[in-house]
């Protein structure tokens, strides 16, 4: 489940999973782990191209029931979609 908390940590990092992998804390690492910040990095690209417009209306549905199934809440999906601004 993505959280805020998860998010703060992936923007620590500037979503690079290999900085975060060498220098996260032993905390950070307690609270993500790699596909956690393989789902994060794959709603973003899939935010970005839908905000681009070059997704189909089926494709964006189904995006929005992978956010809805793997982040915490509504507050959450935002911050997600602020981050492709």
């Amino acid at each position: 489940m993505i959280t805020k908390e998860k998010i703060k940590i992936y923007k620590r990092y500037g979503g690079d999973i290999d900085g975060w992998a060498r220098s996260g804390s032993r905390k950070e690492k307690s609270v993500m782990n790699d596909n956690d910040w393989y789902i994060i990095d794959g709603l973003l690209q899939d935010l970005t191209l839908a905000k681009k417009g070059l997704t189909s209306l089926s494709f964006n549905d189904d995006l929005n029931s992978r956010l809805e199934e793997n982040c915490e809440n509504k507050e959450t999906i935002q911050t997600l979609k602020a981050m492709t601004d």
